[in-house]
């Protein structure tokens, strides 16, 4: 190869080089890809209110409070007792009859967790069971009933789930009901505050 030539090639080389280069300093530089940041979450201050009425005449009102966060995270309630409920055991020929006892829990279990929605919302997803002794009095509609007759306690249980959408310092009924046996409508009422 004569000098002229590699000269040539040379010169080539450089021009191809230079443009390659050139080439790379258009690009942009990659941008890795970028999710948004979720909220924070916010706490939620949630109020239920239980109650039953007899006709017009509000009967009986039991307020809960739970804190909750707006990440779905799940608020459990427990509260409750033990409830004796005695049975005659006969004992053998014809002696008296010995009182036993088994026992059944009474009171109020509640799930809750909350979620942010649209429009400064939260979505709230409760569920509520609430069992409670009941006895019933001769002037009362189930008297026809065995529990009336006998005057022995009655157990009664709610169940609800339920969802609801709120904003700050809202309330919403979520349940009306009508209990079949007593005739009492039993109401339960959501409130939301949010803390600031």
């Amino acid at each position: 190869m004569t000098r002229a030539s590699i000269h040539v090639v040379a010169i080539a080389i450089a021009l191809a080089s230079t443009v390659t280069l050139a080439a790379q300093d258009g690009q942009q530089p990659a941008v890795p890809s970028t999710r948004p940041t979720p909220p924070s979450p916010v706490s939620l201050k949630v109020s239920l209110v239980f109650s039953r009425y007899q006709g017009d005449k509000k009967i009986s009102s039991i307020p809960h409070t739970l804190w909750a966060t707006s990440d779905n995270s799940l608020t459990r309630l427990r509260l409750g007792t033990q409830i004796p409920v005695p049975s005659a055991v006969v004992g053998k020929d014809g002696d008296k009859p010995q009182l036993s006892y088994s026992y059944r829990d009474v009171g109020t279990n509640i799930d809750c967790n909350a979620i942010g929605a649209a429009d400064g919302a939260y979505r709230l997803t409760i569920t509520i069971t609430d069992s409670s002794v009941y006895y019933p009095d001769q002037s009362d509609a189930a008297v026809r009933t065995t529990t009336a007759a006998t005057g022995a306690p009655a157990f009664r249980n709610f169940n609800s789930t339920f969802t609801l959408l709120l904003r700050d310092g809202q309330t919403a009924q979520s349940t009306s009901v009508t209990d079949p046996v007593s005739g009492q409508v039993i109401k339960l009422d959501a409130t939301l505050n949010v803390q600031k």
